[in-house]
């Protein structure tokens, strides 16, 4: 058994196995899970989003993150008829943006199509836009992350940016939808895109991502080919339905946030107990923190991950930085519980630093 703060890389925000989804699932296997005519339900689910979700005028279902942030990218460029995308974040495997980061297997060609600028960097952004003025389609960016809020105004200004160039704003909300807000970090923030991709938590843990946005840039995309054979999969759109008014009914998110909060101050008072620095990112409703060990925090994070999974605590690594992804249904006996294993991460990490 394990203390999961992985969630399969996000997408189980409410619970693993939660029976009421289960039940609206197992209800609709019996009726069927996909079809030669559209079912009901696509238009329910659709409507449901376009009602919860700020920047939401039209729908367009499909299976994957990496589907529909392709999908938003390719609205962009049919409206605007430009090709250039700049990009803050990660948004997928697929060729238009895998390219800048020099994948094996992508022509070379696209990569000059898409260029990066740092998050909470305007000044970047606006260098960018100057480059490639007259010729970039959208901004697509990822409004949040792990451990990463916007500052001073850095959504506003963004937005800013994009109007004045005439040019789509595209929120890549596939970790932050139904985890940040209800409606996803432009809930949260207060800033609404043209488009957003949603996916992971949309439906806690089932198949299914939607691309959403302003009539504008979503209409468009019937004059395109942007299709997926299970696009319309209908037990993945029962439990998205479900999972919606779980999320509402239940107020998910304020229970990362308060789960979250809760980890952070407990690996406060441990680092201080120990007299180690532990570096804590911004306090979203998910957990990033770094144990300030100098030269060897790499080694330090690979070893406080295997202890932790020894101990049946799963927690993801990154470089030297370790990341946790809270679900609603954790109690507060597991997060004492999983502080207990930090505790002595903690103290096995540092014993073997100063053994050499």
């Amino acid at each position: 058994k394990y203390i999961d703060y992985i969630a399969a890389l996000a997408p189980i925000n409410i619970g693993y196995n939660d029976p009421r989804i289960t039940a609206k699932i197992e209800a609709q296997l019996k009726r069927g899970s996909i079809f030669s005519l559209p079912s009901s339900n696509e238009v329910a689910l659709s409507e449901l989003l376009i009602e919860k979700i700020p920047c939401a005028e039209m729908v367009k279902l499909m299976k994957t993150g990496a589907d529909v942030t392709s999908a938003a990218v390719r609205a962009a460029r049919l409206v605007t008829g430009r090709e250039i995308i700049l990009s803050c974040g990660y948004h997928g495997w697929h060729d238009w943006w895998s390219a800048k980061v020099g994948h094996p297997g992508i022509p070379e060609v696209i990569g000059e199509l898409i260029d990066d600028f740092p998050f909470n960097n305007t000044v970047v952004l606006e260098r960018l836009l100057s480059r490639h003025k007259g010729n970039v389609a959208c901004i697509i960016m990822t409004a949040a992350d792990y451990g990463k809020e916007p500052q001073n105004d850095f959504l506003h200004a963004v937005r800013k940016l994009a109007d004045q160039n005439g040019i789509a704003l595209i929120f890549d909300e596939i970790v932050t939808g139904f985890r940040w807000a209800l409606g996803g970090a432009q809930k949260r923030y207060g800033v609404v895109p043209d488009m957003a991709a949603f996916g992971k938590g949309m439906a806690n843990g089932m198949p299914i991502a939607a691309l959403v946005g302003k009539r504008k840039w979503m209409a468009p995309l019937k004059d395109t080919l942007v299709t997926s054979t299970f696009a319309s999969e209908a037990l993945s759109i029962e439990a998205a339905m479900e999972a919606i008014r779980i999320v509402e009914q239940d107020r998910v998110p304020a229970r990362l946030q308060l789960l979250s909060d809760q980890l952070r101050d407990g690996l406060r008072r441990i680092a201080l107990a120990h007299g180690v620095e532990v570096r804590l990112f911004d306090p979203t409703p998910t957990v990033k923190f770094e144990l300030n060990v100098g030269e060897h925090k790499a080694e330090a994070a690979r070893e406080f991950v295997n202890y932790c999974t020894h101990e049946g605590v799963l927690i993801r690594p990154f470089g030297s930085e370790l990341y946790l992804c809270p679900i609603a249904a954790l109690s507060d006996v597991d997060v004492a519980r999983t502080l207990d294993v930090f505790d002595g991460a903690t103290a096995h990490v540092l014993k073997m630093i100063a053994d050499r």
